[in-house]
């Protein structure tokens, strides 16, 4: 067994009780040019009459979804997504019921992973904004809640995080009975666009259990076995994503006490309520814009922590990582799982890895990280709707390809002719 640094190990053990108490806020945004991809959809809003579901009056731009009105959140979706493409995202779920002791360097990766493996997803929501910050507002929603199904009865849970929700408003008898099918989900989001796309920018607070638990919709399978190929395959699904608090990290009054304390610095104002994914979707989207706009976080921070979760993961220009870190040790402690690949002195081959991944994330193109992601050995297959996106991608670009050359040379033998 490895020794442990004895601050990182302290740092991870209250690292994870901070998450087994709260257990259930984080939100996410991005940055980035606007997005193309899936269907455009033209119909607006308006059709679409009063949701009696709504929470309060200052959640009237959160839409409540259930399975019965699933099918006409993804087309509102569609709708304006393409001008819309930074998702501030936050979950609920039933909390921490496994403890595992820490005892390892990644006892937090594997902590989550055997609690996400578990459990079940009960809320996931998404906010849409511009790259400016800005929502649609001449739609009647910008922020969607979705509700999974979720039986008390049957499904494992915290009592402590269940008592939180149901005293925030979540209703778990409605769960029960009309709840969305975490597969069907799954099937939407991935023909949605919105993933495996470079274009769309998801931003969370302290995301890895928010991403862990959509990741593991959309793979339909378990995550993955080690930390490193969790990152790998986080990367594939959604290539562009930020943590907001991995971006304050090194500002102690906006680092400390969580994210209602963070817009509350930030004087922003909470739409809906505490501990439902919708409200916290748009605070952690609205708190990203503004930390940009303020100059609190700088193109720099944002490029070097890009593709970094808070307590997991590497980030996308791994030279400014390390140097960044070394340069603000005093601020920047690293969690212990982090403690190897951050250090320029251990794992080069691992960092230098990494960096060519990230790389290859730029180029928009799935196929080559799917190429990219089998040759890294990974234990399982990608997921049967990973594939036929990527196979569809495939095919798409060599007929435009094909199209084009064709075009050019008919243009060419017109030329030659005349």
């Amino acid at each position: 067994m490895e020794s442990i640094n004895n601050a990182s190990f302290e740092e991870s053990q209250e690292e994870y009780k901070k998450i087994k108490s709260k257990s259930l806020s984080s939100s996410l945004s991005t940055d980035s040019d606007s997005a193309s991809s899936g269907s455009n959809h033209k119909e607006s809003f308006d059709e679409y009459e009063n949701d009696e579901d709504e929470l309060s009056t200052n959640s009237s731009f959160i839409k409540e979804v259930f399975s019965d009105n699933f099918e006409e959140a993804f087309k509102e979706i569609n709708s304006i997504k393409n001008k819309y493409n930074y998702i501030g995202m936050d979950t609920e779920f039933p909390g921490v019921v496994y403890n595992l002791k820490p005892i390892t360097k990644d006892f937090y990766y594997k902590t989550m992973k055997t609690n996400v493996n578990g459990t079940k997803l009960i809320q996931l929501g998404i906010s849409f904004s511009n790259k400016n910050g800005e929502f649609p507002e001449k739609y009647k929603y910008h922020t969607w809640q979705f509700n999974f199904l979720f039986d008390k009865e049957k499904d494992k849970f915290s009592q402590e995080s269940i008592n939180l929700l149901e005293n925030n408003g979540i209703n778990f008898e409605k769960l029960k009975k009309n709840g969305i099918k975490p597969e069907d989900f799954a099937q939407k989001l991935l023909l949605s666009g919105l993933v495996l796309n470079p274009n769309f920018h998801w931003v969370s607070y302290q995301g890895s259990y928010d991403f862990a638990y959509l990741l593991r919709i959309l793979i339909k399978d378990n995550l993955p076995e080690t930390e490193e190929e969790f990152m790998r395959t986080l990367n594939l699904y959604f290539p562009s994503f930020y943590d907001v608090r991995m971006l304050v990290r090194d500002d102690e009054n906006l680092f400390y006490g969580g994210l209602n304390k963070l817009i509350a610095n930030l004087e922003i104002e909470r739409k809906g309520i505490n501990h439902q994914a919708g409200s916290d979707a748009i605070a952690t989207v609205e708190a990203f814009h503004q930390l940009k706009e303020e100059g609190i976080i700088d193109n720099n921070k944002i490029k070097t922590f890009k593709n970094v979760l808070y307590g997991l993961g590497i980030g996308e220009d791994n030279e400014n990582t390390i140097k960044y870190m070394n340069n603000n040790a005093e601020n920047f402690k690293p969690n212990v799982e982090n403690e190897k690949r951050y250090n320029p002195n251990n794992n080069m081959m691992n960092i230098n890895q990494n960096y060519i991944y990230n790389n290859i994330m730029l180029n928009n193109n799935p196929i080559n990280n799917m190429i990219y992601y089998q040759q890294m050995n990974s234990q399982k297959q990608l997921n049967n709707y990973v594939l036929n996106n990527c196979l569809q991608y495939a095919l798409i670009k060599s007929y435009q390809r094909m199209r084009t050359t064709m075009l050019t040379n008919n243009m060419n033998l017109t030329k030659i002719n005349a």
